[in-house]
């Protein structure tokens, strides 16, 4: 019999053709047998050889995406029992028999009628018979081929996430790696060029670079400062055909951030500074506020403030508030304007916590100079004693003099002095004080044995200033003799006469 070649219009030609099958007699008996094996049969003495049976077939291909006014030829199906006098019919089954890959069952030829997606379905297996037109029966076994649908260029690279953040510190060597990405391709790797991406920067440039191969951003250019300048926008492209001309692209953005490290030593904008505090100033309290810029952020631009020296060392503290980052200047001890009027002391702004790889840009600390003026304080006027005792005898006459109390005002303008007694507290009035003496006479009869003791209270204020914040009073009691009270103890002592 006559071995027929098949052809294809695929780049890669495949045959699916049958190997030649050998049929005895209608008197021979049938029989399996293997090759070269001899057999007798009612006396005879030929030898048959028996050459073994079935399909010799490879993978048909189809190219995707034609679109073709005619119909694709795949490729022809062809049995050596076939002596082309159209005995042989030809059966396709399988997936898309019938409907995308027809047959011609004369001549075996098989076409696709459908443009084809190689992304959807890569291939199609089907089943290939050959009959006898006139006994319908078998004339080979039926076997199973594949027809593989052939790519072709037609899928971009895509970057299935983005657009992407990504971070980098700033001051980062070159060749610091930043993010990698990565295209897909849906078209075949194992074919050509078309799934082989290749990686370029489109923007970027000259901060930031790709590798072609890997899709690994890296840093490009040395020393990148935060500070100048925090955001970078990168757009990369992926090309396959390993980026050849005519190749498919597609493209990404990379949003990437500059992070912050401690490349900035703190800085006090004056060298010398003054703060006006008044004597009144209550010990404990906060009295006034310093800063040291820092343009770095977060723990890096964190300081911690010291007074390292001065006369004032003693009597301010200074702390950090965490929030603002400002040194908070405190009380430690009462002011006197009339002693000590100015306090210079030394203030140290440092940054606590330091990076090594930048320590040539440092020292991270700055020192200033604070005078703090001391305010004067219009104060209450002052007793020249801590108490007061005076004795008068009982039955005196009234306006008897009984002793005279003295106050001061500790400010510089020394103002002149009122006194007066409180008569609100107390029920009668005893006795009366001159205004402007401070001299208290008897202003009843005395009675030891109906009031052995009195007290009373005196007012001590400056001219004309009559508020709580310029005059003096206090309350005292004594349980011997009378007594009288001007802000400080004051106390008179009644004598029994004789």
């Amino acid at each position: 019999m006559r071995i027929t070649t098949t052809s294809c219009l695929c780049p890669v030609l495949v045959c699916l053709c049958f190997v030649q099958r050998c049929y005895g007699t209608s008197h021979h008996s049938s029989m399996k047998v293997t090759k070269n094996q001899t057999k007798h049969i009612e006396g005879e003495t030929e030898v048959h050889h028996r050459p073994k049976r079935g399909w010799v077939w490879n993978q048909f291909f189809v190219l995707e995406e034609h679109i073709g006014a005619e119909p694709q030829y795949v490729g022809k199906l062809h049995s050596n029992s076939d002596k082309g006098d159209g005995s042989v019919r030809y059966i396709l089954t399988g997936e898309g028999a019938g409907t995308i890959f027809l047959i011609d069952e004369t001549t075996g030829d098989i076409h696709a009628t459908k443009s084809l997606d190689r992304e959807k379905k890569a291939h199609y297996v089907l089943h290939a018979q050959a009959i006898d037109r006139w006994t319908n029966k078998p004339l080979e076994p039926e076997s199973e081929f594949i027809i593989k649908v052939q790519d072709i260029n037609d899928n971009a690279p895509k970057f299935t996430d983005g657009p992407f953040a990504a971070t980098v510190p700033e001051m980062s060597d070159v060749g610091t790696s930043v993010l990698q990405v990565t295209a897909t391709d849906a078209d075949d790797p194992t074919y050509g060029n078309s799934a082989r991406v290749v990686y370029s920067i489109l923007q970027g440039q000259p901060y930031f670079s790709v590798d072609p191969k890997t899709g690994v951003i890296r840093t490009a250019l040395a020393n990148m400062d935060r500070e100048a300048r925090e955001q970078y926008s990168v757009v990369i492209q992926a090309k396959d055909m390993a980026g050849q001309i005519g190749g498919l692209s597609g493209s990404t953005t990379i949003n990437i951030t500059l992070t912050d490290v401690n490349d900035n030593p703190p800085k006090f904008s004056q060298k010398n500074y003054e703060l006006y505090v008044p004597e009144s100033a209550q010990v404990g309290k906060a009295v006034g506020k310093i800063k040291a810029n820092d343009d770095d952020t977060g723990i890096n631009a964190e300081i911690k403030y010291i007074i390292t020296n001065g006369d004032g060392a003693s009597v301010f503290t200074i702390s950090t508030d965490k929030d603002t980052r400002e040194g908070i200047i405190s009380l430690k001890k009462p002011l006197n304007y009339e002693k000590k009027k100015n306090y210079i002391i030394h203030i140290t702004g440092a940054n606590p916590h330091t990076d090594p790889r930048f320590s040539h840009l440092g020292p991270f600390k700055d020192t200033t100079t604070l005078k703090i003026i001391i305010g004067d304080v219009d104060e209450p006027p002052l007793f020249s004693m801590t108490s007061y005792v005076m004795d008068v005898y009982e039955n005196a006459e009234m306006g008897t003099l009984v002793g005279a109390v003295t106050a001061q005002d500790p400010d510089r303008s020394n103002s002149p002095i009122r006194y007066l007694i409180d008569h609100s507290l107390h029920g009668d009035r005893y006795f009366n004080i001159d205004a402007n003496s401070g001299e208290i006479t008897s202003a009843k009869t005395l009675d030891r044995e109906e009031m052995p003791w009195h007290n009373i209270t005196v007012i001590a204020s400056e001219v004309g200033k009559y508020s709580a914040e310029q005059k003096k009073m206090t309350k005292v009691s004594v349980f011997q003799g009378l007594s009288l009270v001007c802000s400080w103890p004051l106390y008179w002592v009644l004598h029994e006469c004789i």
